[in-house]
């Protein structure tokens, strides 16, 4: 598989992005597309009650594109080195991937401080307008201080699971000590025969399922990489990788809110054995995905298209963007609108737009007058310590 052709993970990465964006407008503003209870109700359509409780729920399924995020991370950050065994390219990589997030992670935190420092947050007033204000009502509540978002930015957020600026960042700890785990495994056994087994063991014995997906993506990897028994017979049916991919939205569309009684997810909810079906449904539907992905050309070209590659291009901006504009702009403009008497779904569909409009263009900025300074800063630190070493710059 060539490095141009990895495209289509890249444009995949941006629906499950797409997803985890929805999935946070959609339960601060009309929770009822997840919940499917009447109580969350606007309005008396039962389409809406019934949404959340069908795989169209994908698309705003938050959850399942987190672990998108991490199964991708361990296929692309292993994907070098198994093509060319080089131990330089882990070594780099441990200290490229800090570096590599910082300026942007910095950037939006600073954006967050100063709307919640010059008071033009709004979430927690219109909290009770959307009938949810037990989740979007408690975040961006305390008196921001610029020594404390510093600290969070610089540390906090890749080291300690902090995100009370912004909250989608609790994944970035995830990210880091998730790349970590690879290049360190990559450098014990990335060339040991041994290393198939260990995946397995690994994944029972970690007790955080969300680094499992990880050594997932790391697996998925090296079995297109250096291939596998019988991989090449599932990928001569042509038919299989399709089968597989369904499966996997099934799983991955596992409501994240929704009670699924009475539902076709009510088999995999697992009650009898006391799994978490939320998080292992997701996992599971986020690998099968993948995997399946990566061996049928005719999916890939679907996620190679240019909406998917654009998406993917400035997924990492949209991921750190949204949530500042939907505590702010979107907040206020609900506030406005609905005291102007304009029903509340039709004040959404207007707010919409707005949001995805405005997030788009701060994210397109982001990308590329910090993100790529900040890829830029991770390389030369890097070949500051490996200077001898040959230049890689690929996008961690």
């Amino acid at each position: 598989m060539e490095k141009k052709k990895l495209e289509f993970i890249e444009g995949f990465k941006g629906f499950a992005c797409l997803s985890v964006i929805l999935s946070h407008f959609i339960m601060a503003f009309c929770n009822v597309l997840a919940s499917c209870s009447p109580l969350d109700a606007h309005g008396s359509s039962k389409f809406e009650l019934f949404l959340g409780k069908t795989p169209l729920n994908l698309f705003y399924n938050g959850n399942f594109g987190v672990f998108v995020f991490f199964v991708v991370s361990g296929f692309v950050l292993s994907y070098t080195f198994f093509i060319n065994k080089d131990e330089n390219y882990l070594k780099r990589g441990v200290i490229k991937r800090y570096f590599r997030l910082l300026l942007p992670i910095v950037v939006v935190n600073l954006f967050a401080f100063l709307l919640m420092k010059f008071s033009v947050t709004y979430n927690t007033q219109v909290a009770e307008l959307t009938k949810n204000p037990g989740w979007f009502g408690q975040f961006n509540i305390f008196d921001p201080n610029i020594l404390d978002v510093l600290k969070q930015a610089f540390f906090g957020n890749f080291f300690r699971f902090q995100s009370t600026y912004v909250s989608p960042l609790w994944t970035i700890s995830y990210e880091i000590y998730g790349s970590f785990l690879v290049f360190f495994f990559l450098g014990l056994f990335g060339k040991e025969k041994i290393r198939y087994p260990l995946y397995i063991i690994l994944i029972l014995l970690l007790s955080d399922i969300n680094y499992d997906a990880f050594i997932i993506g790391m697996m998925i990897c090296d079995v297109v990489v250096n291939g596998f028994p019988y991989i090449d017979r599932y990928k001569s049916k042509k038919w299989l990788p399709y089968i597989t991919f369904i499966v996997g939205i099934y799983f991955a569309s596992y409501p994240t809110v929704a009670n699924v009684e009475d539902t076709i997810y009510q088999i995999i909810s697992y009650k009898q054995w006391g799994i978490d079906p939320i998080t292992f449904n997701h996992l599971l539907g986020a690998s099968l995905m993948v995997f399946s992905l990566v061996h049928s050309s005719f999916l890939q070209k679907i996620f190679e298209l240019k909406p998917f590659r654009f998406l993917g291009k400035y997924s990492f901006g949209l991921y750190l963007v949204h949530w500042p504009i939907m505590i702010s702009l979107s907040s206020y403009l609900l506030l406005q609108l609905t005291n102007a008497s304009i029903g509340y779904y039709r004040a959404l569909l207007m707010i919409f737009p707005i949001t995805i409009l405005v997030v788009f263009i701060l994210a397109i900025l982001l990308t590329q007058f910090v993100d790529k300074k900040g890829i830029q800063l991770a390389n030369s630190i890097s070949n500051f310590f490996f200077s001898n070493s040959k230049r890689q710059d690929t996008n961690f």
